[in-house]
């Protein structure tokens, strides 16, 4: 997964939960990582600190990093910063094949443009030396 450097973060801090901080650590080693159960082989998104199928402790996989829009809407206007100055933008939810659904931005395309089922890859812009934040854009073969 490609990581971008050269954009200043400015959505605010970010302070995750230490479940969620590996996620956005792994981003930053551009790694998409979701949660795998080996006792019982689910996989899992949002991370938990069990799993949701039986209650196992789960593991962290790296997933292809591909995907494929299962919906989206596109934000015309958003009330408060930094959210209003990036509009218009599309929060999406993307299916993995790896069997999780994961929420997101759909970035590098005209917002009108995206539609259910296109195919997206994943990349990151940079929070901190530590942390990235995994992002969305649509993949040659949509």
């Amino acid at each position: 997964m490609e990581i971008i450097d050269d954009q200043p973060w400015n959505r605010g801090p970010m302070d995750p939960g230490p479940i969620d901080r590996k996620y956005f650590e792994a981003a930053a080693k551009g790694r998409l990582i979701i949660q795998k159960c080996p006792d019982c082989g689910h996989t899992q998104f949002p991370p938990k600190t069990l799993c949701t199928s039986c209650g196992q402790p789960p593991e962290w996989i790296e997933t292809s990093g591909k995907g494929q829009v299962y919906t989206f809407t596109v934000v015309r206007r958003h009330g408060v910063e930094p959210f209003s100055s990036l509009t218009p933008f599309v929060l999406a939810m993307i299916d993995l094949p790896e069997g999780v659904r994961l929420m997101g931005n759909i970035t590098e395309v005209d917002v009108d443009n995206v539609h259910v089922g296109q195919n997206v890859e994943a990349y990151a812009i940079r929070i901190d030396e530590s942390m990235a934040l995994p992002l969305w854009r649509p993949t040659q073969s949509t």
